[in-house]
């Protein structure tokens, strides 16, 4: 080989040394590059590098700008939603239904039973010297309460210790607990309903005074021990959460505070995943920066659920204490206190009525925490656990008794208040249930008809003068919440219907007098239908001619058929309606002996004006409704009205009257004392399908209805089921004898058998009747102007027209 120049040599050198550079680099067996491409892709390769590195930092770095934006506006949105939430926020609180206060007074005629029934109601507890609100005790004839304070419209009542000693006919001393003397005292309201929102949710609010210091201890020693050190979050409780979530393999405790449960209640969902849990921790931390401990455990209190009673969700300590308590919160000891707290692990699981034991080893759990932070001492805590549940049987509150009042009230209520009020804005409706003659009622109607299958009936009872609904039973099974039988139950009311008759009868003065004589004999009246209506006597016999007064003590369907034929269809309807009937009326004979269908509600409505002497009262089942800070709304006045002439109405009184003493009514004259003057009438439909009992006294006006729900045949008449069902409401509950006084206008005055002319006493068939003066006759019998009847008759019409 020719030896290379020295050119070659140099230029040799340093490409074998790139090539053997290369040729290390390599990493495969690609095929050597030139040396003077190398250089231009090696500066190539490193520029794309450095590009890429300096791009995604800037890349993080903007993400990281825009994550910090969006959480903080998130921020800006969860603490605009958590202050929004919590300063506007209205519980939806239902509308709550209160009877009339119980009244106590030395001489009021009141049933030791059902005195003691009254506070059963109420929740008093027995407790041997009645020694703190909502307590009693029993020591033969006295009762020693400590009464509950209340408020209403007329000023309310303070907390005090009475004593009430009874004998046989009521109470006989009311004294307070110095042993003084005191005139009248009045128990607290009893709660008998409420009216739920739309979601049937339900509570009482407690508010932070009031919450009972050993329960909110015990909340915090179960379920927040550090309550008032975190502020919000507990990083503690987070890690241990974490621990047992990752021992479990998946999500199973939260860690969350009371203030977290109170965020989730509030705002979020029930379900545990880690989105919610993401929302929820910062939720927590803008709480407790806006608000005080005090204000977060008073809405964690008020809004945890507890349980669930029908379709009604029980939500909050004060109603959780009346639900499974049947007492304030404020009255419950420590170990029903722990029974609360334990319910919320779980209302269903620890349900005390449904899993007893169960529950009751939660609550003595809780027990125990309450003893280890020192809120109970050892002896407390054996105590404690040793005593029973004290559940009260569910739906055995007051808030349960009365299903029949409360329909009553909520119709009345929805005439001025829209449903979404009614729900919601926690409305406190006085009403007027009197709960003695409720009681009296539903006993009375109860005894009467439990051996009777299948008869059920209802009884409304009233305050003729106030126009109040005292009572209103709808079946024979008081707590019963199905069928209405006082306000929907619309029957025939036979009897009933007789003394518009003759109320009709006596507008008519100068024809017409109770004297008057009319013919019960065959009656056959031509209907246009080509039917015939052929009145039958319940006895299937005629008697003739009688006065009008005997034709309606009797009960005699012909003669008051043939009376209402005389007297005019047109007037008779005229009658009922001015008596209150609002429901429309058929022209129909048949009306006069009772094929007029009413419910037991608008025979007392009628009966009403009746027992006022002419006045019409549209009856009233809410006297007051006030907001739910006790500030009145509206109230709801009496108005009546003068509808029939006084003189008029003391003539049917004065008849109705001799119904009792002397007509088909007798079994209450027999059995009631002889001072209490009452008045009232008896009424069966055809076929005994219904029975009816119609009467009142000076202060009580009362309607009792018996029938089947098919309408078959009960086989009782109004005297024979209803009136003493009727005797025995009226004799259990305080009454004031009928006035039944004669009004200027109306004389005493003995007439003669033939019903035209004046008589005197003694003389042969001679009756004393009442008369207006411009129905006083003119003629007298030979025996009548012996005694000087037409005398002192020529006298009366004198004095007219000097």
């Amino acid at each position: 080989m020719p030896p290379m120049s020295k050119s070659n040599q140099k230029k040799s050198a340093p490409a074998k040394k790139a090539a053997a550079k290369k040729t290390s680099n390599r990493k495969s067996p690609k095929k050597p590059t030139s040396g003077k491409k190398g250089p231009a892709k090696k500066s190539t390769a490193k520029k794309p590098v450095t590009s890429r590195r300096w791009w995604s930092w800037a890349f993080v770095g903007k993400l990281s700008l825009v994550l910090v934006l969006l959480g903080g506006v998130g921020l800006i949105w969860l603490d605009a939603l958590v202050r929004q939430r919590f300063d506007t926020h209205q519980w939806q609180l239902p509308a709550r239904v209160y009877s009339r206060p119980v009244e106590l007074y030395a001489g009021r005629e009141l049933d030791k039973a059902h005195l003691l029934r009254m506070l059963d109601l109420m929740r008093y507890r027995k407790d041997p010297g009645a020694k703190s609100p909502g307590s009693f005790s029993v020591s033969g004839d006295s009762i020693l309460m400590f009464t509950r304070g209340f408020a209403d419209s007329d000023g309310g009542e303070k907390s005090r210790l009475l004593r009430v000693n009874m004998d046989a006919r009521g109470v006989r001393r009311l004294t307070d607990g110095a042993g003084k003397n005191i005139e009248v005292a009045r128990l607290e309201p009893v709660q008998i309903g409420s009216i739920h929102p739309g979601h049937e949710e339900d509570r009482v609010l407690v508010r932070g005074k009031d919450i009972p210091p050993q329960l909110e201890k015990m909340l915090l020693a179960v379920e927040d021990r550090s309550f008032y050190e975190h502020h919000g979050v507990s990083v503690r409780g987070l890690m241990r959460a974490m621990l047992a979530n990752v021992r479990a393999g998946g999500l199973q405790q939260g860690g969350s505070t009371l203030t977290q449960q109170l965020v989730k209640n509030f705002w979020l969902s029930r379900e545990r995943t880690l989105s919610r849990k993401l929302v929820e921790l910062p939720m927590a931390l803008l709480l407790e920066l806006h608000y005080s401990k005090e204000k977060i455990i008073e809405a964690y209190l008020n809004e945890v659920y507890l349980g669930q009673d029908g379709a009604r969700a029980i939500h909050g300590m004060g109603l959780g204490a009346q639900y499974y308590f049947g007492r304030p919160l404020g009255e419950l000891d420590a170990h029903q206190y722990a029974l609360l707290v334990g319910l919320l692990k779980g209302p269903s699981y620890y349900d005390p009525r449904r899993h007893p034991a169960r529950s009751k080893q939660r609550r003595d759990t809780v027990l125990l925490a309450a003893f280890d932070q020192k809120i109970i001492t050892q002896a407390e805590l054996k105590k404690y656990q040793s005593k029973p549940l004290d559940v009260v049987p569910q739906g055995s509150a007051a808030l349960y008794a009365f299903p029949a009042f409360i329909d009553l009230v909520r119709r009345q209520l929805s005439r001025d208040y829209p449903a979404n009020i009614l729900s919601s804005e926690g409305l406190h409706i006085h009403s007027t249930l009197d709960v003695p003659a409720q009681l009296a009622a539903e006993a009375a109607l109860a005894n009467f008809l439990k051996s009777r299958e299948g008869v059920n009936g209802a009884v409304v009872i009233t305050s003729p003068n106030q126009g109040d609904v005292l009572a209103v039973v709808g079946d024979k099974v008081p707590r019963s919440a199905g069928f209405n039988r006082a306000l929907d139950a619309i029957r025939p009311i036979g009897s009933l219907a007789k003394p518009a008759v003759v109320l009709a009868a006596l507008q008519q003065a100068k024809k017409y007098t109770l004297a008057t004589r009319v013919e019960d004999g065959p009656v056959e009246v031509l209907m246009e239908d080509g039917q015939r209506w052929v009145p039958q006597n319940y006895d299937g016999e005629s008697h003739g001619a009688m006065p009008i007064l005997d034709a309606l003590s009797a009960s005699r369907n012909q003669a008051i058929a043939r009376l209402g034929l005389d007297v005019g269809l047109r007037s008779i309807i005229k009658t009922f309606h001015a008596l209150g009937v609002q429901s429309e009326i058929p022209p129909y004979p048949s009306i006069f002996l009772g094929s007029l269908n009413l419910s037991p509600f608008e025979t007392a409505v009628m009966y009403q004006t009746i027992a006022t002497g002419g006045y019409r009262t549209p009856l009233r089942a809410i006297t007051d409704v006030l907001d739910k800070d006790g500030l009145p709304l509206a109230r709801y006045p009496v108005s009546p009205q003068a509808v029939i002439d006084e003189d008029l109405m003391y003539l049917l009184q004065w008849s109705l009257r001799q119904v009792v003493v002397q007509g088909t009514g007798k079994y209450a004259y027999n059995v009631l004392p002889k001072d209490l003057v009452v008045a009232g009438k008896t009424g069966t439909s055809d076929g005994y399908r219904d029975a009816w009992f119609a009467g009142f006294s000076g202060s009580h006006l009362a309607v009792v209805w018996m029938g089947r729900d098919d309408n078959s045949s009960t086989g009782l008449s109004g005297s024979s089921g209803p009136l003493p069902v009727w005797t025995e409401i009226m004799r259990s509950i305080p009454q004031r004898p009928l006035n039944l006084t004669p009004p200027p206008t109306v004389k005493m005055v003995w007439m003669d058998a033939d019903g035209e002319r004046a008589s005197a006493s003694g003389c042969p068939g001679a009756r004393q009747y009442p008369m207006l003066d411009v129905s006083l006759p003119e003629q007298a019998t030979a025996c009548g102007k012996v005694q000087g009847a037409p005398k002192g008759m020529m006298k009366w019409l004198k004095g007219w027209f000097d």
